[in-house]
């Protein structure tokens, strides 16, 4: 929440001043602040939904197969979704070691891009371990004849 005040403070600020100066005064840098900031909102709350099963579920038609299915479907879908975030982990330490190898930084405010790299790398590689710890959970709960009850992300659960 503080990044997200501070980003949505500045941005706010920087417009005002904009509208009020006829675009003569504005605060240097401050697209590319909240730009860089948003990566570690988003990259830092992505594992943190998995962990509370927050992500929204479009089910409409794998609700209708039987609950043994439907666990090894939701399996499948976190092997895939685990191995393309693992994808994601490879080509974020490439472009890290780029990022500490040239030394590049932003183009406005001067700073180092590599510690939101970091950032990223540290939210994908937990959310691929997170995603792969659910679709042992799900083939597990599938090989004992699927859920017992309702899921929190069950369209059911929720009415």
């Amino acid at each position: 929440m503080f990044f997200c005040f501070i980003m949505v403070f500045v941005v706010a600020i920087d417009i005002i001043l904009r509208k009020v100066s006829g675009n003569q005064i504005s605060i240097k840098g401050s697209n590319e602040f909240s730009a860089n900031f948003l990566c570690v909102v988003v990259m830092t709350a992505i594992p943190m939904f998995q962990a509370k099963r927050g992500h929204i579920w479009v089910n409409m038609f794998v609700d209708k197969f039987p609950t043994k299915f439907r666990s090894i479907w939701l399996g499948i879908i976190h092997v895939i979704e685990c191995i393309v975030c693992v994808i994601f982990v490879y080509a974020t330490v490439l472009k890290l070691q780029n990022f500490l190898s040239t030394g590049t930084t932003t183009d406005v405010l001067n700073m180092p891009k590599w510690p939101f790299i970091v950032v990223i790398l540290i939210g994908f590689a937990l959310y691929a371990i997170m995603l792969g710890i659910d679709a042992i959970m799900y083939f597990i709960e599938g090989a004992h004849g699927g859920a017992k009850g309702p899921r929190p992300d069950d369209g059911e659960a929720i009415a």
